[in-house]
């Protein structure tokens, strides 16, 4: 009986080691959102990386996981630092270093957290730019500026576009149903962000600034040909600061490039970048 009783402790023991052995091997990747949004609105990208094996995080920035109203206030005068220490320390709760992926905002924060983190792998899309890297376009500034032109607008929530603006600048290639889709997931954006975007051009924040040489592993900046608001002169100079930069354009994309008809285009310029940089490839199962 004893022997018996000592065979069972070990079976069991083996198969939690080949359990924990799956969760030890996990190749995760870790979706970051843009300005307006939320953890889910990146749905479609996670189920495409699902599909391809990975264990895929959507973390919702600070607040943004409130309704419109209620989370206005709260996320009003946060600053991206806010956001990237709360991304650093879920990146290095995890067990393996991860794939970074952030899209707008998200870009810029993939960046940022990569430099405090040391991930395997980071995938910048549309980014809003670093600091040192100017490049607006008139789209841009028509956007932010009745945010900019408020009384000390850097302690009040920035306000999501209309979605008729929305359509016009953001979605303007996405097909009128997943462009609705895009808008309704909208949340109001901190406006001590912009505020940070914007004085970083004279060099008056440093909020934005990334520690490139902290970046050592392989960085891949994607720009979209029909982007309004990211032009494709910042998604080259922001490749160029890393020590391995690489840059592609999703043709025909608006700024949405993880939504729609996009997606598989832009998951197929990531697999041939991962495969070519052998990005989480020694934690392949």
């Amino acid at each position: 009986m004893a022997c018996r009783r000592i065979d069972a402790y070990a079976a069991l023991a083996n198969t939690w080691a080949v359990i924990l052995g799956f969760v030890t091997d996990a190749k995760h990747v870790v979706l970051i959102h843009g300005s307006f949004g939320r953890g889910e609105q990146l749905a479609p990208a996670r189920a495409a990386f699902e599909e391809r094996g990975y264990a895929v995080h959507t973390p919702t920035l600070r607040y943004h996981e409130l309704p419109r109203r209620e989370g206005a206030k709260k996320v009003a005068s946060l600053s991206l630092r806010d956001y990237a220490d709360d991304l650093v320390a879920f990146v290095k709760s995890l067990d393996s270093p991860p794939l970074l992926v952030g899209h707008s905002m998200g870009g810029l924060l993939a960046q940022l957290v990569a430099a405090g983190a040391r991930p395997a792998g980071v995938v910048a899309a549309c980014p809003a730019p670093v600091a040192g890297t100017t490049g607006g376009t008139l789209t841009s500034l028509r956007m932010m500026l009745p945010h900019v032109l408020r009384p000390r607008s850097w302690k009040k929530p920035w306000r999501p576009p209309t979605f008729e603006q929305s359509r016009r600048w953001i979605a303007n290639t996405q097909t009128e149903d997943s462009a609705r889709e895009i808008y309704d997931g909208f949340v109001c954006e901190s406006g001590r962000y912009l505020w940070e975007l914007l004085l970083a051009v004279p060099r008056l924040s440093k909020a934005t600034v990334v520690d490139f040489a902290a970046v050592t592993a392989p960085v891949l900046v994607i720009g979209a040909e029909c982007d309004r608001i990211v032009p494709t002169r910042v998604v080259r100079r922001t490749a160029a600061r890393y020590q391995h930069g690489d840059c592609v354009q999703i043709p025909r994309s608006d700024h949405m490039v993880f939504s729609g008809t996009a997606l598989p285009i832009t998951m197929s310029y990531i697999d041939s970048w991962m495969a070519e940089n052998h990005v989480l490839a020694n934690r392949a199962g």
